[in-house]
């Protein structure tokens, strides 16, 4: 009795094992390939020598005030070079994508199967938040200043080809300001951190591009108008919106999460959509939120009768 306890405890774990190493099998590899990035350049000019002169006071001593109005002798041993100076503004970029890539637990980092080439631009700013000054028990006023970034990118696979790829803009907002009669509000972030979230947020929306791509984000489950989804934090977090295919007719309908674990989602209907077309295993399409789909309408146009 006791011997097939054991050896069905044993079988157990040898299916558990079998079981993980065959996920561990199953996940694909991205290799960080090349990362251009723009750099930041001062030019510093830097002097070296010497200079040796004969003046008419000092000439006169050894040959006479007549001869040293006439004679005036300098020597120049000078000579000056240029030095550049340049720095990486997104030098742990490719740490950031590695991490943002092996956080979703789908792929691991490394050779051997993908490769992901990413360009980025230099950062944009529109002009700083200022104060102004506010007339009017209720008037108020607002500013604020951001940065932007461009980032494309490429996948290709172990033939080299080019299997997936895509460009992305991230805004960051750098300052605020709010004025009204009384109060005064300015906020702002030093220019190190600037470059820090920017980084953040480009490595983690490439991220989730390369992932959903290689695997796609689907519904596991539909309880009324709750979906929940195969992936979670940190990919997708709270408030995040998400697109999902009906399964009859055209279109999708909008959904916003409301929680996210390690592993799943959960995301409500935004809006009170009819949502009997939306069943497991329907596909579904991650909104960036500083994206323009970010902003479309809840609702289809319907006549008025």
């Amino acid at each position: 009795m006791r011997k097939s306890m054991f050896a069905a405890l044993a079988a157990v774990i040898g299916l558990v094992g079998m079981s993980a190493s065959a996920r561990a099998q199953e996940q694909a590899a991205v290799n960080i390939g090349t990362v251009d990035t723009p750099m930041s350049c001062s030019y510093f000019r830097n002097y070296e020598g010497s200079r040796l002169a004969y003046s008419e006071s000092e000439y006169a001593r050894w040959w006479g005030a007549a001869a040293a109005r006439r004679y005036y002798a300098a020597h120049t041993t000078w000579r000056s070079w240029v030095v550049k100076d340049c720095q990486s503004n997104f030098q742990t970029l490719r740490h950031s994508l590695e991490a943002a890539l092996a956080s979703s637990g789908r792929i691991t980092t490394g050779p051997g199967g993908y490769t992901l080439n990413i360009t980025i631009s230099d950062i944009g700013e529109t002009a700083p938040a200022n104060n102004r000054p506010v007339r009017g028990e209720n008037s108020y006023r607002t500013s604020w200043g951001t940065a932007v970034v461009t980032a494309s990118y490429t996948l290709l696979d172990r033939s080299g080809a080019t299997i997936d790829g895509g460009m992305i803009t991230k805004r960051v907002e750098m300052s605020r300001t709010l004025d009204t009669n009384r109060i005064r509000v300015n906020t702002y972030e030093p220019g190190e951190s600037v470059y820090d979230l920017v980084q953040s947020a480009v490595a983690k929306a490439i991220a989730r591009d390369v992932v959903f791509a290689i695997d796609p984000v689907i519904v596991t489950a539909v309880e009324g108008n709750l979906i929940e989804i195969n992936y979670g934090q940190p990919l997708v977090a709270l408030g995040d919106r998400l697109d999902v295919d009906r399964s009859r007719g055209i279109g999708s309908l909008r959904y916003r999460v409301i929680s996210a674990t390690n592993y799943s989602a959960t995301a409500e209907v935004d809006g009170d959509s009819d949502t009997s077309d939306i069943d497991p295993g329907n596909e579904v399409t991650f909104v960036e939120g500083d994206s323009d789909a970010a902003n479309a309408r809840r609702y289809r146009r319907v006549p008025l009768p």
